[in-house]
C-alpha cells in the first residue's frame, strides 16, 4: 500500500466526512509532498497534512503552514504518536522557511492539547446570528453573479482577502479547491455584481444541520454585504443563519469567538519582518522553544533589524517561550495598547475544515 492509500484508510477510520468530500479531498487536494507520517514495524500509526499557504503579515507575504487531517489509529491512541509527528512538523515548517504554522482544532479540548506544543489561540472571527426572518436592508442595484470559476471572479476574492490585514491567503489553486469543497458540503457559493456585471460580494455557504453556515462572506462595502446575505436567505429559504465574519478589531464585541490557532516557527524570520515595519523599535528578547532548538536565543531589535545575539548579558524586555511569544505577536488591540508592541490580529476562513 503507497503512501497515500495508508493515509486514505487512517482517514476514513478517524473522521466522519462524507464519501464525496473525502474523494474530492484525495483527487483534488492530496499531495504526497504534504502527508507526513509516522510509522511503526512497517505500518503508518499516526498522519497529518501540512499544507502550504501565506500571509499578509505587517506587509510582507510571508509563508505559512496549516495542518489539517490530523490522525492516529484508533488503537494505537494515547501512547504519545502524535505529539511526536506535531514535533516533526513544527521542525519540517521551519526548514521549508514559514514564520507560522497554524491549525483549526476539531474540538474544544484540543486547544489545551496544542497549547503544550506551543500553539495559542490567536485567530477570532465575528459570529454573527441571523433568524429566517431577519431583514437585510441594502439600497444598491444588485444581480447574481454566476461565473465563480472565472479569472474575474477570482480577482475579486483575491482583492477582498489582500485586503484583510494578517490574513491567511489562497492561492487560485486553493480557490479553486474551496470551491469544490463547498460542493461537496451540498453548499452555495453565492455571488452578486453591479450594475456593470462586475463582481461586488461573495458568500460560502453551507447547511449544517437546522441551519445555514455562511463561512466567510466577502463584500465591496456594508450594503453588498447585506444584499449578498439577504440572497444567502433566500437560497435557504426557512433557515436562520451563522456567518462566519472578518475579525476587525475596531469593531470588537462579545460577539468575538475563537476560530483556530498558531504557532510561530521561526522567530528570527518574524521579528525581522517587524523590525523591518518598525524602524524605531528597540527591544531584547529571549525565546524558549521546547520543539525547534534553532529558536532558543536572545534577539534584538533596533535599526530596523533583528539581530541573534546569544552573548547578550544587558536587560532583557521579555524572557518567554514560544507560546506567550506568538500570543503577544499575534495579540489584539489590548495587547498592543498595554505592552506598546505593534501585535496585529490574524484572520483565517475557508481553509476546508
Amino acid at each position: 500500500m503507497d503512501k497515500k492509500d495508508s493515509v486514505l484508510k487512517l482517514w476514513r477510520e478517524c473522521f466522519d466526512d462524507t464519501d464525496q468530500y473525502v474523494d474530492m479531498f484525495f483527487s483534488e487536494v492530496y499531495r504526497d509532498e504534504d502527508a507526513l507520517v509516522l510509522e511503526e514495524e512497517g505500518r503508518i500509526v499516526s498522519s497529518m497534512m501540512l499544507q502550504r499557504y501565506t500571509m499578509n503579515f505587517h506587509g510582507v507575504t510571508s509563508s505559512v503552514s496549516y495542518v489539517c487531517g490530523a490522525a492516529t489509529a484508533k488503537s494505537l491512541r494515547g501512547h504519545g504518536y502524535m505529539r511526536r509527528l506535531m514535533g516533526h512538523a513544527l521542525r519540517e515548517s521551519y526548514r521549508r522557511g514559514d514564520i507560522l504554522c497554524t491549525l483549526i482544532p476539531a474540538g474544544e479540548w484540543l486547544y489545551h492539547y496544542y497549547g503544550h506544543m506551543g500553539f495559542s489561540p490567536v485567530f477570532y472571527m465575528d459570529k454573527e446570528r441571523y433568524t429566517s426572518a431577519h431583514k437585510f436592508r441594502s439600497t444598491g442595484v444588485y444581480s447574481r453573479y454566476y461565473d465563480l470559476s472565472g479569472v474575474e471572479a477570482y480577482g475579486f476574492f483575491n482583492r477582498i482577502m489582500e485586503s484583510r490585514p494578517c490574513a491567511v491567503q489562497h492561492t487560485r489553486r486553493q480557490y479553486d479547491e474551496i470551491l469544490m469543497d463547498n460542493s461537496a458540503d451540498a453548499g452555495a457559493v453565492i455571488a452578486l455584481a453591479d450594475s456593470h456585471g462586475s463582481p461586488v460580494a461573495m458568500a460560502f455557504a453551507v447547511p449544517d444541520a437546522d441551519e445555514v453556515v455562511v463561512k466567510d462572506v466577502l463584500a465591496v462595502d456594508g450594503d453588498s454585504r447585506a444584499a449578498v446575505l439577504a440572497e444567502v436567505l433566500r437560497e435557504f429559504a426557512g433557515c436562520p443563519m451563522t456567518v462566519y465574519g472578518y475579525y476587525d478589531a475596531v469593531r470588537d464585541n462579545d460577539n468575538c469567538v475563537v476560530r483556530g490557532m498558531a504557532r510561530v516557527v521561526n522567530v528570527e524570520k518574524c521579528l525581522s519582518v517587524i523590525a523591518g515595519r518598525y524602524t524605531d523599535m528597540k527591544l531584547s528578547i529571549r525565546v524558549n522553544d521546547a520543539e525547534i532548538d534553532e529558536n532558543n536565543g536572545v534577539y534584538t531589535l533596533a535599526d530596523g533589524k533583528c539581530m541573534r545575539n546569544d552573548e547578550y548579558g544587558g536587560e532583557l524586555d521579555y524572557d518567554i517561550d514560544v507560546e506567550v511569544f506568538t500570543s503577544i505577536i499575534f495579540g489584539n488591540d489590548v495587547t498592543r495598547r498595554l505592552l506598546d508592541f505593534p501585535a496585529e490580529r490574524p484572520f483565517i476562513s475557508l481553509m476546508l475544515d
